[in-house]
């Protein structure tokens, strides 16, 4: 009995079961596994007792910190160098923008700073970050949360589509989609369909593009005069850079491609399955509860984001 509590064998929860499986067994690709989440959510979400969506989060972390034992620090350097000053000017771009367009739609100042600094930074951790910062109400965070997983599971599809028909090279996509897509999840989800070298400069770029996080919340606590500045560095880049050292310094080159064939299909396995368990979080009601400018302001905003930093990235990088 206890264990019915728990789960439930109901026919829909059967359904995830054999889909999670599925993604476990790299029978499920991330972006398939987030179709297959989205429309679970839909027919099923108000169902679900199960706490999915931050089980996802935890999946997807502990997938990024394996997924650094297969780059060394050197490589991650190399690219984190190479895209500083792109990043900044991605991120000071978007705030801007995101923040000039929420007066002309008149939105208000919360919503303004979480659309913007989600589409600027990293999505959900930097609205997160930033809300606590400017002492959001549960309102704003929710409409804004939902308005980047939508975009999120957009990006998903569209971006490895628009990828091959320009045909751009593994480091150019995965440059892109660290830019021009809100949240690691999707992120991570669009590279590791595209290629593995498209997955690892993309894990490298987003992650350090994530590390702006601080600096953001504290310009954010200031502006809105709240008077509280509450952020903290992510734990999972902090072991994602200590897994990228031990591969360095104490792993052979020979140990290191061994470990690599294990890892790396392991850790596309578990993007697949969080993104498939972030996907039944997305139910009707969190959908209809988004105001028709929030959403116009977070399309707009991430369409300048995503085909500045695309031209930017065909024309200066190869």
């Amino acid at each position: 009995m206890q264990n019915s509590k728990l789960f439930p064998f109901t026919p829909a929860n059967i359904v995830l079961l054999v889909l999670s499986l599925a993604c476990v067994f790299s029978l499920l690709p991330a972006s398939y596994a987030l179709a297959a989440g989205l429309i679970w959510g839909w027919f099923f979400a108000d169902q679900q007792a199960l706490p999915l969506s931050s089980w996802a989060s935890l999946l997807l972390k502990i997938a990024i910190v394996l997924l650094g034992f297969s780059l060394p620090l050197g490589e991650l350097w190399g690219t984190a160098r190479d895209s500083f000053v792109l990043t900044v000017s991605v991120i000071a771009g978007a705030l801007l923008l995101g923040l000039l367009i929420a007066k002309l739609l008149k939105l208000n100042n919360q919503q303004g700073w979480l659309i913007s600094s989600g589409t600027a930074i990293c999505g959900g951790s930097a609205i997160a970050a930033v809300g606590s910062s400017i002492k959001a109400n549960s309102q704003n965070m929710v409409i804004s949360l939902a308005i980047v997983f939508i975009l999120n599971a957009v990006a998903l599809f569209v971006f490895p589509a628009v990828g091959h028909w320009l045909e751009l090279s593994q480091s150019q996509f995965g440059l892109w989609a660290a830019l021009g897509i809100h949240d690691t999840s999707s992120v991570v989800g669009a590279a590791a369909v595209y290629g593995e070298e498209a997955l690892e400069v993309a894990t490298t770029t987003k992650l350090s593009r994530a590390l702006w996080i601080i600096p953001l919340a504290i310009v954010a606590s200031i502006s809105q005069h709240s008077g509280k500045i509450k952020f903290s560095l992510p734990l999972f880049i902090v072991f994602f850079l200590l897994a990228s050292a031990i591969s360095s310094f104490l792993l052979s080159s020979e140990l290191m491609a061994q470990v690599g064939t294990y890892i790396k299909p392991a850790s596309k396995n578990l993007f697949a399955l969080s993104l498939l368990w972030m996907g039944t979080s997305l139910n009707r009601t969190a959908i209809k509860s988004i105001p028709f400018r929030s959403m116009l302001l977070g399309v707009i905003l991430w369409l300048a984001v995503s085909i500045s930093s695309l031209y930017v990235v065909m024309q200066w990088y190869s």
